[in-house]
């Protein structure tokens, strides 16, 4: 699983993204949770395999790619 990005699948410019604790992904007054938060919460995890773009996209805000379709 480290070799590809666990959000959208591309093995490209692989980075773990990581949190401190597993509390911090219950943030009050958040509408629509990304999906990033839900993998990670679900896994019950605080580390996320992601491509570089993904974990750009998560440090700024904005939604991050869709798996790719084969």
């Amino acid at each position: 699983m480290a070799d590809t990005c666990e959000l959208c699948g591309s093995p490209q410019g692989v980075e773990v993204h990581h949190i401190r604790r597993l509390k911090d992904l219950r943030s009050k007054g958040r509408a629509e949770v990304p999906a990033w938060v839900e993998r990670m919460a679900a896994r019950r995890r605080k580390t996320l395999v992601v491509c570089r773009i993904c974990h750009e996209a998560i440090h700024a805000g904005r939604p991050t790619r869709q798996p790719s379709r084969m």
